[in-house]
């Protein structure tokens, strides 16, 4: 199957969340609120920079022919030689760095008699095994001024950066090597030749894609953007809804489709559906903020940690 390794990614995230509680906890009781404001930001920082510098979305080929492990183990790979989207999970040890495919075509039913399906199970972001919450719009500056927009924060999942499996080929960093190498080089493929587009399949009234100029990139659902060429570009769409948007919960859905026809080639397969999913929600007042008692603070923060140990102990 495409995804793995689910529970070992969950239980590293409460432990990382875990850490800082603790983290923060312990800079209440021992620092001023002045020194305090400092001990925070720089612990923000430190659980941002996976999000924030590097890239976690990647367009890449299956060339897996054959399911080697699984209830379909056996059958050929519904999902072989299509265009596949990607998470990629770097892990505290980077030797087990791997991706996910988001909404990659998978089988249901039996393997005697199986159904082809055009996603899978794992096919939003967040990634639903995560429990964690719609990613949060912010409001925006500069072109943005007046509207929540998507950005990269130390929400696990906001930096939208995009680019192919083969641009890490380059890097130096041997954790890009790791997950460029991972499940046996199964995510290698070359895109040379091929032009990628990313078509609307649905979005939620009220959210808008853009590029970085605030230009909306879908004029209507089936619309067709082409985020790049090759193995070497690099794509970040802005999601967006007026600053004065009802609260609640707003989606996206696409898919990949390859659009090089140059010296007639033979197209890449097209990907299976993958959606995003985004949060208006109330943005607290400064005042309100720093009127949260130190002692009050640290009572919440140790017993979210009580309450993600218990539940990774559950799991």
């Amino acid at each position: 199957m495409v995804v793995t390794n689910h529970k070992t990614c969950f239980l590293k995230r409460e432990t990382q969340t875990a850490k800082a509680s603790v983290s923060i906890a312990v800079s209440f009781l021992v620092m001023t609120p002045l020194v305090l404001s400092t001990a925070l930001t720089s612990v923000r920082a430190q659980e941002a920079h996976s999000h924030t510098d590097e890239t976690e979305y990647f367009v890449g080929l299956d060339t897996l022919q054959v399911l080697t492990s699984g209830t379909y183990a056996g059958l050929e790979n519904p999902n072989y030689n299509r265009l596949t989207f990607l998470y990629a999970h770097r892990e505290e040890d980077p030797t087990t760095n791997h991706f996910h495919g988001i909404g990659a075509y998978s089988y249901s039913d039996s393997q005697s008699n199986p159904t082809i399906n055009s996603t899978n199970t794992n096919n939003k972001i967040p990634e639903t095994y995560t429990q964690q919450s719609p990613l949060t719009l912010l409001p925006g500056t500069g072109v943005f001024t007046g509207r929540l927009i998507s950005t990269s924060s130390n929400e696990e999942y906001s930096n939208l950066k995009t680019q192919p499996v083969l641009s890490l080929k380059n890097s130096t960093e041997s954790a890009d090597q790791y997950l460029l190498n991972s499940s046996n080089n199964r995510w290698q493929g070359s895109l040379e030749g091929a032009t990628i587009g990313l078509q609307l399949v649905s979005i939620s009234d009220g959210l808008n894609v853009a590029n970085e100029s605030g230009s909306n990139l879908f004029s209507f659902v089936g619309d067709v953007y082409t985020i790049g060429s090759g193995n070497n570009f690099s794509f970040t769409p802005t999601f967006w809804t007026d600053a004065a948007a009802p609260q609640g919960t707003y989606s996206a859905t696409f898919k990949l489709v390859d659009l090089g026809t140059v010296n007639n080639r033979t197209l890449f397969g097209e990907s299976g559906t993958f959606s995003f999913d985004f949060q208006v929600k109330p943005i607290p007042e400064p005042t309100a903020t720093i009127g949260l008692g130190i002692f009050g603070i640290l009572a919440f923060s140790l017993s979210q940690q009580s309450k993600r140990i218990g539940n990774a102990r559950m799991r």
